[in-house]
Parts: structure tokens; sequence; C-alpha cells
């Protein structure tokens, strides 16, 4: 069945098979693109909850969960739904900790340009995240409309909405949140948003970076020398922030990017305790672990992306080929064939703070906040985001309502699986164990432990 209001066309069917009429994998699927303004488009990918594939109903009792992925410039269609919390994994065997199977997932390809969205001209591609934000609200109250008479149900008023977001989609997050928060308060819209996950979330870049050389350096991947050369490179970066020149800062960063590649022999700085490589690619060589995440950062390896035929060797080649066709928008741009643009038109932005809007959620809406950090990740590493935190929550009357305490997990014979601290009644801080940068794959139980403890708390 296709429906088509104003400028969304969707197909919304029982998807219990790998076919072209039913979407792609089990579960009930409705997909679509929102033109967000003139000639740019958002497509987005909607799971219902499923626990039972017999229980056509059982969706609208769930709470809808949108999935904003990093970059900028990455996939939440593919890198988030393959990689990491959809019904299937890249080599098509089902994910025992889908989010799918509790909750209504709902992907955005965002900024436009990332995944499958797309721009019918890169001067149409969104240059701060304000433009992103503007973007996403657009597409919200489009899909509530679409998705309310495809289904005859009332997701807006009726479904308690939650966004999760990872990397640099957390900055965009927080800013989204607000802005959907202020949209709310003028009665514009009337959907029930009742919080925030923001995994590893890129909200103070120049903290995170400052952490980087003693971070590595107590890890043991620096020597002192090492370390500091690693520490004149950031301070480089922050001075060039400082002087209000984001694109030479960003130059400073890819600098430091591939002086620690070279300085550590090709750390996985997206989990340091996976293998390294001694031949580091070229500056210019993109490899497939690289592309599928969409951002400009490292990740090296020794095994290369999971062999699976020819055909499924990398996400790209599922989303291009299998994905597209069966989702019947194969005729659109290919996935992922504008991630480097969406990368470079927002390079002024990428180095930019969102601290103060983590204030201002706190302190004018009712919305909560759960940060959840890889204990191995080197990209937001826990020393950065303990000094934002620090900074933010020192000052504040409404303290510190219970010490830290350590996380276990039902069923998992007490290991220890993270430490939580409840910052104030709406902000509680993760650290996951045995996690790096993408928490929900590396300790999938311990990001539905989180996920269990938080939503409909509020």
């Amino acid at each position: 069945m296709h429906v088509s209001t104003g400028v969304i066309k969707i197909r919304a069917q029982q998807a219990d098979r790998f076919n072209a009429s039913n979407g792609f994998g089990p579960g009930k699927q409705i997909w679509g693109y929102s033109e967000v303004r003139p000639k740019a488009f958002i497509f987005w990918w909607l799971y219902r909850a499923h626990t039972q594939s017999d229980v056509s109903d059982y969706y609208a009792e769930k709470p809808l969960i949108i999935w904003l992925q990093g970059g900028p410039g990455a996939s939440s269609s593919g890198y988030g739904n393959f990689e990491e919390i959809g019904p299937l994994d890249r080599m098509l065997k089902p994910r025992e900790h889908s989010w799918v199977k509790d909750y209504n997932v709902l992907f955005v390809d965002s900024p436009v340009g990332s995944g499958f969205s797309y721009a019918e001209d890169h001067s149409l591609l969104a240059r701060n995240s304000t433009m992103v934000v503007y973007d996403l609200i657009e597409f919200l109250k489009q899909f509530y409309h679409t998705i309310s008479e495809t289904t005859t149900h009332d997701w807006q008023r009726n479904v308690p909405l939650y966004i999760a977001s990872e990397s640099y989609g957390g900055r965009i997050a927080v800013e989204f949140a607000y802005a959907l928060s202020k949209e709310i308060q003028a009665n514009v819209m009337h959907c029930k948003l009742g919080g925030l996950f923001l995994g590893s979330a890129w909200l103070s870049p120049l903290d995170s970076i400052a952490a980087w050389p003693n971070y590595l350096s107590g890890l043991g991947y620096l020597d002192e020398s090492g370390r500091e050369r690693i520490e004149r490179r950031v301070a480089a970066v922050r001075e060039r922030m400082a002087q209000r020149r984001p694109g030479m800062a960003l130059d400073g960063w890819h600098g430091l990017q591939q002086a620690i590649v070279q300085e550590t022999g090709g750390i996985n700085c997206y989990n340091v305790l996976k293998p390294t490589v001694k031949d580091i690619p070229p500056i210019e060589v993109e490899s497939d672990e690289v592309l599928e995440y969409g951002e400009t950062l490292w990740w090296y390896s020794d095994t290369g992306p999971p062999q699976v035929g020819a055909l499924h060797s990398s996400l790209e080649r599922l989303m291009r080929g299998p994905v597209s066709h069966m989702l019947g928008i194969a005729n659109k741009p290919p996935w992922g064939s504008q991630r480097t643009a969406v990368f470079d038109a927002l390079s002024d932005d990428f180095l930019q703070p969102s601290t103060k809007t983590v204030e201002a959620l706190l302190n004018e809406t009712a919305i909560e906040l759960v940060l959840v950090s890889g204990q191995l990740d080197l990209i937001t590493c826990l020393p950065g985001t303990f000094a934002w935190m620090n900074r933010l929550f020192q000052n504040r009357t409404d303290g510190n309502l219970r010490p830290r305490e350590p996380l276990t997990v039902d069923g998992m014979d007490d290991t220890i699986e993270g430490y939580r601290t409840a910052y104030t009644e709406r902000f509680t801080h993760y650290t996951i164990l045995r996690a790096g940068h993408m928490v929900p794959a590396d300790n999938p139980s311990a990001m539905a432990h989180i996920l269990r403890e938080h939503i409909g708390r509020f």
C-alpha cells in the first residue's frame, strides 16, 4: 500500500519476509521521505514494536524512540539499525537485544544528506545545528500527521516520545529536544517528550580532545614525549577555537587525529582495546568502517568487516543493494553518497559545544537526560566528559541525589556492568564497562537495562 500525504510518500506493509512489498526483515515497518525544505529530503524508517509478530496492535502500547546517528553524516537507517539496535545485524541474523522487541524505533537519517536522505543540490545541506534542528522539527510534524493517518492511531498525543543518539547525534539531540520543548510549550506540537538518551555524546568537543593526551598516556599508548607532542596539537586546536576560527581549528583537529594514529601505531579510537595495526592507511584512504559510520574519525582494524558473502561484505553494499531495492527506493541517490558533503557543510559547527543547552533543558523543561559513556571510548573519553559535567553541576542547588553505585543486570550473575551517578533528579550518568563508543553494540544487555530503568519514569 502506498500512501501520499502532502510532500511525504510512504509505504506501510506487514514485513514478515525479505521482499520488495513488505520491507526488509521481520515485523511491521513504515518508511518514507519527508521534504523538509524545497529539494531537501529526510529519509525515515519506523519499526513498530513486536515481541510477537501476530499481535497487530502491540506497538500502540509502547513508546516511540527516535534514533539519531553521529558523524555528522552517519546513517541511522544503516549503522544504527544493522550494527547496533535494529532487529537484524549486518549478517542478517536476528539481534538478541534489539530495541524493536520492546519499543517503536524510528531511524531518522539526519542531517539531510546522511544515509538515504539527500539534497538535490549540496548548497541545500545544513550549515549549522540550527538548520539541522529546523529540519527535524519539520520532519516530525509531517511524520506525526502521516503515521496517524496510516495507522488510525494518534501517535503525537498518545505515544510517549524519547530521543536516543550517539556521538555528534547527541549534540543534535539536545538542541532538537530544546526546540521541540518550545514547540510543545507554545501548543504548536502536542507530543509527550519524556527524555533523552545520549550515548557517547559529543557535547563538549574541546573538553574531550583536551583529555586525550593523559588518557592515552595512562593506558600506555603514549610515552612522555608522545604525550607532549599531542598536547601541543590540542593546544593549537583550542587556540583556534578561542580566536573564533573554526575552519582552522578543524584542520588542526584532523592533524591531531593523524598524529595520534602515528604515535600509537593505529589505535582503534572507538574501542581502545580492539586490535591496532602497524600499517596505517594513507590519510586519503577510507576503511570500510570509516565509510560505514560516516565519520572522519579513525577506525583501523586488522580484521576488517565481517565476511558474509560478496554482496554483504560491507554495510554500504547491503544498503545500496538489497535494502534499497526491497524498500523500493533504488531510484533515489545511493545510500551514503552525500555523507562527506554533510560533514564538510557542518565543519564550522563540529567543534562547538552544547553544554549550555543541556543546562537549559534542566532549568526550563521536565525532560530527563540520561548520558551513557563507554569505558573504552577515546572519542568522548570519560575524563573529558567528567570535566564538563563537573563544571555544569558544581554550583547547582539541586545537587547530587545519591552516590555513585554499581550497575548490575538481571540474569548476568551479579557481574558489574558499569556505574550510575544521579547528578540531579533528571540527569543520570552511566559509565559502562567493556564498551567503547558504540555502547549498544559493545554491551547491549547494559544498554537494555538502562532503557528499562528510565523509560516511563517521568
